[in-house]
């Protein structure tokens, strides 16, 4: 490891005090957001660099004198203004680019630069704008079920807002909303994401190989930045349905200061009344943006959120036996009574202290909360024995944590070669895990680890190679001694525009969630719990990529990946229920494999535009005690992954979208044989039997390939009614959204199999009906 940091110091040597540095904040005119991955270039040079996440851009190694910058951005006017750098420091304040027309042809998935990332060296990272996600109509302007429209992103089940990266359980991503972790960050009612994407300013996703400023987590990494509000004048977007309300304002509180707020909830009048099912969740955004200075910000955000799903089958049941006079359903009840929490507010303080030096520090705090009641009653008789049978399973799981965290970084620019990044973390946890089977109480462990963290990272370019190596040091409260994960990234560019790029790295998670579904009815959250006097789970990346564009409009990228997962944890599903809550004395420890080939293009091709990729993949686990250690495909593995996405802007007013999966089937595990025991029943003080089903092989079969067509269409509304209340509103525009889902619906997508008598299975569905939804928005 010496040998590794002398490596890093002998190109952090250069003194950036002989260099003359030109730097400054590019921000969209009308509104003042700063604008990520600007281009600004001297004009007659070769010399230029992008706006960061934080919307700043620094040019080294500037010669003195007059010069003329070039700034353009997509979808914004190019500007050109001159300088005259006589010191060795210029820093410009905020320059404004005015928007122009955007249409569908400008939608991209990948910016020159982001919030997390430097794109020009890293691995497999994937971003996507709000306004693209608007576009498609079938995403729902939801974020999780666009990105599954990414390769390497899979969704593990129709109805779950949960996504698998690379073939890795959903509680490996690390899922960050501005720098703050977001324990589930999802609604099930709806099968969404928390986030209101009205409020949202970019989405970004590493999939894989990402550097040495981000742990926690084997997989990946989603981070999530919110608008910072408009400084010019009020703006707003207000849309209403039967099912659900959203609105967003944002506004200047001076000249120096803006303030975002949005909320959102779901009622869904028609099942509230028509099925007694009082189901709800809201959530909201407030950020405030303070110019403290021109080289100093100050930002304060704070994210809330509640669901509560009211579910019972008798209650819904009670509509059809009433209508049709049957019994059918009296003896039969599913009840879900679930409510969960999120909470999340962070304060960042941003300083520019000088034009090489780049500071930002940040405390926030992230509190969840969740208490699942799931309860099957059912009973029936067997006529062959004249045996009446009940089935009675109730299951409680709770779920509470509280994450304090501070995080600091500093980046520097050394020279126009080379850029050094380090920082550290401090999260102090709190965890509550608690359980009841059947009404028994099985206990609540409480733990409140701490985890210590530093990281430092150096990019330097030697001719046509850019590389970073870093390392990360980590220290967890139940453990004796500093974790070390190394990581390096390197591009190489070669003629013809031809990009290769490489990743490898080492990752390490403290924090795993337990997969419940073992003996939950429905598992509807991951549920998080901190390993104790144990390894922490890891995973090793290998990743090699190749870039190039084919046309001026189109791009195509190839990622060849290797995961393996070193050290993972889960618990043995062949103990009784009651034995599988004792925590630590159940973890099991195992392996796994996860690699595959990614191919994305994207571009436009006239009035088209969008994406088409292809993955081929294979993911497999590996723990002693499930077939004596012999490898089996894994939950979320699909072979073979063919996803579209395209938009036509067909008139100035109209615009269609269309979105296209074809899958491979997921594994899962046909029960052959069964056995019957018996247990007490607190209620009724009686014995009562429940069948579970036995399999000699985990995940032998495969489901059908999966296959599913959405179309959309986005029309903005010049006449009638809904414009006239945009006119009455004061909103600058109106639009009417329309979905339509599942189209192929009358080929079933097999979701998994229900054991009958006489070795036979009934296959249940996930996509009976066709879909159809109408929204109106307005904006202003």
């Amino acid at each position: 490891m010496r040998k590794y940091f002398l490596f890093l110091l002998l190109y952090c040597t250069p003194v950036f005090a002989q260099t003359f540095t030109l730097s400054g904040y590019i921000t969209d005119a009308s509104t003042g957001e700063t604008l990520i991955g600007a281009n600004v270039q001297i004009t007659g040079t070769y010399q230029g660099a992008a706006t960061d996440g934080n919307g700043l851009f620094r040019i080294t190694g500037v010669k003195p004198g007059k010069h003329v910058l070039k700034i353009s951005y997509m979808g914004y006017t190019t500007k050109e203004i001159a300088v005259n750098v006589e010191t060795k420091s210029l820093f410009l304040k905020s320059i404004g680019l005015q928007p122009s027309v955007v249409d569908m042809q400008e939608i991209e998935v990948t910016a020159q630069q982001s919030e997390i990332a430097d794109v020009s060296i890293e691995s497999s990272h994937l971003e996507l704008k709000p306004r693209i996600i608007e576009k498609i109509t079938t995403s729902r302007e939801d974020v999780f079920r666009a990105i599954k429209y990414l390769p390497g992103i899979q969704g593990i089940d129709p109805f779950s807002p949960l996504f698998s990266a690379r073939g890795s359980d959903p509680g490996e991503n690390l899922v960050l909303l501005d720098g703050v972790t977001i324990y589930n960050p999802y609604h099930f009612i709806t099968g969404s994401g928390l986030f209101n994407l009205y409020a949202i300013k970019n989405i970004e996703l590493l999939v894989g190989g990402f550097g040495a400023e981000y742990g926690g987590r084997n997989s990946s990494v989603l981070y999530i930045t919110t608008r910072e509000g408009n400084n010019k004048t009020l703006h707003g977007e207000l849309e209403t349905t039967t099912s659900h309300s959203r609105f967003i304002v944002d506004f200047p509180l001076n000249k120096n200061a803006t303030m975002m707020i949005s909320g959102r909830s779901y009622y869904d009048l028609v099942s509230r009344f028509l099925f007694s099912s009082p189901s709800y969740f809201f959530d909201g955004n407030m950020a405030v943006n303070w110019k403290i200075s021109p080289r100093n910000r100050l930002l304060v955000r704070y994210f809330g959120a509640r669901d509560k799903f009211d579910y019972s089958f008798a209650r819904f049941s009670s509509y059809f036996s009433t209508t049709f006079e049957t019994d059918l359903f009296d003896d039969y009840d599913l009840i879900m009574n679930n409510t969960w929490t999120n909470q999340a507010v962070t304060a960042i303080w941003k300083s520019v202290i000088t034009p090489q030096i780049y500071f930002q520090t940040q405390v926030s705090g992230s509190f969840f909360n969740s208490s699942n009641n799931t309860t099957l009653d059912l009973e029936y008789t067997d006529e062959e024995d004249d045996l009446n049978i009940k089935v009675y399973y109730s299951t409680f799981i709770k779920n509470k944590i509280q994450d304090i965290s501070t995080k600091s970084t500093l980046n520097v620019k050394l020279n126009e070669y080379n850029t050094l990044n380090t920082g550290f973390e401090f999260s102090n946890y709190s965890f509550e895990n608690g359980f009841k089977i059947n009404y028994i109480d099985l206990g609540t462990s409480k733990r409140q680890p701490t985890i210590k963290a530093a990281f430092v990272e150096n990019k330097f370019q030697l001719g046509l190679l850019s590389v970073r190596p870093g390392v990360r040091y980590s220290k967890y409260k139940f453990s004796e001694k500093w974790y070390t994960e190394p990581r390096i990234n390197g591009v190489l560019y070669l003629p013809y525009d031809l990009k290769i790029k490489a990743a490898w790295g080492k990752y390490l998670q403290y924090i795993v969630s337990i997969n419940s579904q073992e003996y939950e009815i429905s598992q509807f959250l991951e549920n998080y719990y901190p390993l104790k006097n144990t390894k922490p789970s890891a995973s090793t990346h290998y990743i090699l990529g190749f870039e190039k564009p084919i046309t001026p409009s189109s791009h195509l990228s190839v990622d060849f990946y290797y995961k393996d997962l070193t050290r993972l944890y889960t618990y043995d599903p062949t103990l009784s229920v009651y034995e599988t809550q004792q925590f630590s004395d159940n973890l099991k420890q195992g392996t796994g494999k996860a690699y595959g080939v990614e191919i994305l293009w994207k571009g436009t091709w006239r009035r088209f535009s969008g994406w088409l990729s292809y993955g081929i993949s294979r993911s497999t686990r590996s723990f002693p005690h499930i077939m004596n250690g012999k490898s089996w495909p894994y939950d979320y593995d699909r072979t073979h992954s063919l996803k579209a996405v395209c938009t036509q802007q067909i008139h100035p007013d109209v615009g269609i979208s269309g979105t296209l999966q074809i899958m491979s089937g997921v594994p899962r595990t046909l029960e052959r044989s069964s056995y019957t025991y018996y247990y007490y029943d607190p209620q009724t003080g009686e014995l009562a039997t429940q069948n579970t089903y036995l399999a000699d092989v985990k995940n032998n079969i495969r489901l059908p390939f999966y296959l599913r067509l959405d179309l959309g269409l986005q029309k903005r509304i010049r006449k009638g009614f809904a414009a006239e209340l945009a006119e009455f509103l004061g909103a600058d525009e109106s639009f009417l959204n329309v979905r339509f889902g599942n189209i192929l619906f009358l080929r079933r997508n097999v979701w998994m199999y229900v054991p009958m008598e006489e070795q036979k299975f009934y296959a249940i569905g996930s996509n009976y009906f066709p879909e159809f939804g109408v929204g109106y928005t307005i904006k202003f």
